[in-house]
C-alpha cells in the first residue's frame, strides 16, 4: 500500500501523536477481548511494523506470521525482529490476494478491513482470512468505527474528514496531527456491513467486544469513559465453525 509505504519513515512522530490513545485505549481493549494466546498459531495480516505480531508472541502464542502489502513496513518489522528475535515470519502480502499460509488458530486483523476500496474487495479479504483458519479458529478485527464522532476523534489525536451524505463503501480522510500532518484514506464501511461480509464468508458466532480502557487516575477514566461513548475503534469477533 503506497500510502503506508510513505508514512512508514514517520513512524515514530505518528505513533507519539496516537500513543494516548494505543496504550490506554486500543491495546487493553484488543488484549482483553483476545484472551490467551499461549501456543497458538497465530496470523496478523496488516501487520504494519509489527506490533501486535510482536505483543501475540511475547503472550505466549506458538507460531506467529505477520503480512503487509506495504514492503517498507515488513521491512521495519523484520527490523525489529532482528533486533530483538521473537521467531516471527514476516511476508508481503495483500489480504485480498494472500494465499493460503495456515492454518491458524487466530488471525489478527487491526486497521485493515476499512481500507477495502469495494464491497468486492472487502469480500475477498474476508474470503481470505477465513481460508486461513483451521476449523474452531477465531478471527479478531480491530475496524474503524465510520460513524464515530469527530470531536472524539480529535482528542484522541486523530481529524476526521468524513463528508456529510457519505455513502458505503466511498473514501474518507483520517489525518494524524503530527508535523507534518499524516494522512490516510479510508472508506466507509457501517458495522453492519462489516459484520455481514464475514458472514457472507462464512464465519460464525459474529459479535463485537467491548471497547474499554487501562487502569488510569479518576480524572482521566471519566474523560475516557466518555470518549468511549463513541470510540474510534470497535472490535469484531468471529469463529469458522
Amino acid at each position: 500500500m503506497t500510502q503506508y509505504n510513505t508514512l512508514a519513515a514517520r513512524l515514530a512522530d505518528i505513533e507519539e501523536t496516537i500513543g494516548f490513545y494505543r496504550d490506554n485505549v486500543e491495546f487493553p481493549s484488543f488484549f482483553r477481548a483476545l484472551g490467551p494466546v499461549q501456543g497458538k498459531r497465530v496470523l496478523d495480516v496488516g501487520c504494519g511494523d509489527g506490533v501486535y505480531a510482536r505483543l501475540v508472541a511475547q503472550r505466549g502464542a506458538g507460531h506467529v506470521v505477520g503480512t503487509d502489502s506495504s514492503s517498507e513496513m515488513i521491512r521495519l518489522a523484520e527490523a525489529a525482529e532482528a533486533e530483538h528475535p521473537l521467531g516471527i515470519r514476516y511476508q508481503v502480502h495483500d489480504v485480498a490476494t494472500m494465499p493460503e499460509l495456515g492454518p491458524f488458530d487466530l488471525v489478527v486483523a487491526v486497521n485493515v478491513l476499512h481500507y477495502a476500496d469495494g464491497r468486492a474487495t472487502l469480500d475477498d479479504m474476508c474470503r481470505r482470512i477465513f481460508s486461513n483458519l483451521a476449523p474452531g479458529g477465531r478471527l479478531l478485527a480491530y475496524v474503524g468505527n465510520a460513524d464515530c464522532d469527530p470531536d472524539t476523534a480529535r482528542e484522541f489525536g486523530y481529524v476526521v474528514d468524513r463528508p456529510a451524505g457519505i455513502r458505503e463503501g466511498e473514501p474518507f480522510t483520517i489525518t494524524i496531527p503530527a508535523t507534518p500532518p499524516a494522512s490516510v484514506q479510508v472508506h466507509y464501511w457501517p458495522a453492519a456491513t462489516l459484520a455481514g461480509a464475514v458472514e457472507a464468508a462464512g464465519f460464525t458466532r459474529i459479535g463485537w467486544e467491548e471497547m474499554t480502557h487501562a487502569a488510569v487516575p479518576a480524572d482521566t477514566a471519566v474523560r475516557l469513559g466518555r470518549l468511549l461513548k463513541s470510540p474510534l475503534g470497535l472490535l469484531l469477533s468471529a469463529y469458522r465453525d
